[in-house]
């Protein structure tokens, strides 16, 4: 299904109407304006459309050691968990009433694809387990991490070969999504654009239940050039909820990640802007606090027990131990002049991953390995729930441990681009 064939079918233009518009003319009709009753329905507001089905966006949290080592070098667990989201894509969450089908429409990655990008095996790991989402029509983006770089941080020329040419290509994954990836219930995602040849910068776009989602995908702590050409593809598509996914964004402690932090910018030799912003400069010095429609960030790389951005500098809590976590939401004022909330989620679990072989536990975590964070959209509540399930065990993370139980991580108030609403207790 085409972009325009997609904007006929749900504004309610039908086929009579159509009879003398060829696709051009359709065309340059909607650059020049409808006129009548045509053009009230294609710019009818969302206020007055019922609201769309519950969806989900599946957040993939550094997959490193399943492509390296978990459970060995074969990269089953990889493998394992993109098919789970296929088998599961439409299982039925119940931790919050009323219960409701995940839907599950699009995968994000958050970096660090594989460990090591020198080792051939790793990426073909990586490769052969995000082919199975191309294979089943889940469309997914997914930015690189520092361990998807081959050489010094110092030199963007050192990002991975699967990267610069490969699988994670701009020029592959735009032709993977050609005119446009069907992906059920005619929802679509459609390739956007690439800020160079490479995958380190890319736009994807979604039309799912009647909402526009545009999604960012960043290199690690990107640099000036890169933001500016986000902020124009931003800008050229402000009729969509506009989403960013980079790898190292939020701390463990829920803090933007500052240049001088413990896996910062200047930990890897990074120079400063133009060439690279850390979180913090990003979000500030940048500007990407005052997009008007950005409505959520996504990202990994920090690791549990660090003292990143704690003014304090003491360690969030470790992984070991009844106080272990692997995410955190943290809702962020805009400085737009919408003034809306911005939600940034930080969802790692590489330590349990590169602990494989140790034995089951609930409180530490080990054994529940292959992790994904499941992030639902319930347009018709206005909310934003947050879910995170091992694809290996199936067992779901809680507040301090692991169950057989679905546990229900985070529900906010959330409203993309419409008017927020506060919930008065």
């Amino acid at each position: 299904m085409k972009e325009w064939q997609y904007l006929i079918k749900h504004h309610g233009l039908t086929p009579k109407k159509l009879l003398s518009v060829t696709r051009r003319g359709l065309g340059s009709c909607i650059l020049t304006g409808l006129t009548g009753a045509a053009l009230s329905r294609v710019v009818s507001t969302p206020s007055v459309a019922a609201p769309g089905a519950d969806f989900t966006l599946a957040v993939i949290p550094d997959p490193q050691y399943l492509a390296e080592a978990c459970p060995d070098n074969s990269g089953r667990y990889y493998s394992a968990l993109m098919n789970w989201i296929v088998d599961n894509k439409n299982m039925i969450l119940t931790s919050s009433a009323p219960p409701f089908r995940a839907n599950i429409k699009a995968v994000i990655g958050v970096g660090d694809c594989v460990n090591s990008p020198v080792g051939a095996n790793q990426f073909k790991n990586a490769q052969a387990a995000w082919t199975i989402l191309d294979t089943n029509h889940i469309a997914f983006t997914a930015p690189p991490g520092n361990h998807d770089y081959a050489g010094a941080l110092s030199s963007r020329s050192a990002l991975g070969a699967q990267f610069v040419s490969g699988y994670f290509s701009a020029r592959n994954r735009s032709s993977v999504f050609g005119s446009g990836i069907a992906l059920g219930g005619g929802d679509m995602a459609y390739w956007v654009d690439s800020f160079d040849d490479t995958g380190a910068n890319t736009a994807v776009r979604f039309v799912i239940s009647g909402i526009k989602l545009l999604i960012l995908a960043m290199d690690f702590f990107a640099g000036n050039a890169a933001w500016s050409w986000a902020h124009e593809v931003m800008r050229a598509h402000h009729d969509c909820e506009c989403y960013i996914t980079t790898h190292a964004w939020l701390t463990s402690n829920g803090t933007q990640f500052q240049r001088t932090d413990t896996y910062g910018p200047d930990a890897y030799g990074m120079p400063a802007a133009p060439y690279s912003n850390s979180a913090a400069e990003a979000w500030g010095d940048v500007g990407v606090k005052t997009w008007p429609n950005l409505c959520g960030i996504f990202c990994g790389h920090d690791l549990i027990g660090s003292h990143n951005a704690d003014p304090s500098r003491i360690a969030s809590p470790a992984p070991h131990g009844t106080e272990g976590w692997y995410w955190k939401q943290v809702p962020v004022k805009s400085a737009s002049r919408r003034g809306h909330t911005v939600q940034q989620l930080f969802a790692n679990s590489q330590q349990i991953d590169a602990e494989c072989s140790a034995s089951s536990s609930e409180v530490t975590g080990a054994g529940n390995t292959a992790s994904v964070f499941l992030v639902s959209r319930r347009p018709g509540l206005g909310l934003l729930e947050g879910r995170m399930i091992s694809t290996h065990s199936g067992k779901w993370f809680g507040a301090t441990s692991w169950s057989a139980s679905e546990t229900l991580l985070f529900s906010v108030p959330f409203s993309g681009l419409g008017r927020e609403r506060t919930i008065r207790l």
